[in-house]
């Protein structure tokens, strides 16, 4: 076990993972009630291991350059169907690791006359053989496109699906700027116009204090919060650190 993994267990962030996961049990609840009225959620909470999960290994979240708020994550695809990839509360798009597999977790949280429901929630266990992972410098791609049987959450059967996704960490060095530095990139300007108001452009700005302009993969929010416990002094020297904390558990590095 690496030395981030084995802080992260006993710091601040395992019990607000804890907190999570109970939460996440009871949103499954509540969408299971919801479920006839938005049917593709039927088929999109599923998992190949024990729910719900003890979350304590540090997640790393793959997101989008300039992390948008409505193309916030890196793609993923279940059955060929593209994930939703928006910024919203309680939605992630995280890896970590255990053991000998490496794991990924993707929920989204959509909201319906006040109810909190989940889109979908995909938590998918990988051997070394059903992922690749590549280096070139800093810069890496992790893939994986393969079968897996998982238990469906709302009906308890068990289920093949094909599940897909190409994840990107590019160097960030040079790659992180102040958010207002971010607003007048000729790259925003582009898209949203010169007079676009920063807090409903940038979703993660606020808390992290900067904006990375490249796909990369970000400590999960909780665990950035417990950055100092970690070894972290700043957000920012976190963020620069995760190419370190992936050539660790990933082939490869």
């Amino acid at each position: 076990m690496c030395r981030l993994c084995e802080l992260a267990g006993g710091s601040s962030y395992a019990a607000k993972m804890d907190a999570m996961a109970r939460e996440d049990g009871a949103l499954i609840e509540k969408t299971n009630a919801m479920a006839e009225r938005f049917p593709s959620v039927k088929s999109s909470l599923l998992t190949t291991i024990k729910f719900p999960p003890a979350l304590h290994m540090p997640l790393f979240e793959a997101r989008n350059s300039y992390t948008l708020i409505n193309n916030y994550f890196q793609q993923l695809l279940l059955e060929g169907n593209r994930m939703a990839a928006i910024f919203s509360h309680g939605s992630t798009r995280s890896i970590f690791f255990s053991g000998e597999y490496m794991l990924m977790l993707s929920k989204s949280v959509g909201q319906d006359a006040g109810s909190r429901f989940f889109s979908h929630y995909l938590l998918f266990h990988f051997s070394k053989d059903e992922y690749s992972c590549k280096w070139e410098g800093n810069n890496m791609l992790l893939s994986a496109d393969c079968r897996k049987k998982a238990r469906n959450l709302l009906t308890g059967e068990t289920e093949e699906k094909r599940i897909s996704f190409n994840f990107q960490h590019q160097s960030v060095e040079g790659r992180i700027l102040q958010k207002e530095e971010a607003m007048r990139s000729s790259h925003i300007r582009k898209i949203y116009g010169a007079k676009a108001p920063m807090q409903s452009v940038f979703a993660s700005a606020d808390l992290e204090g900067y904006v990375v302009t490249v796909p990369h993969l970000s400590p999960h929010p909780y665990l950035l919060q417990a950055g100092q416990e970690l070894g972290h002094p700043s957000n920012r020297h976190f963020q620069e650190h995760v190419a370190g904390y992936l050539r660790e558990h990933l082939p490869g590095g």
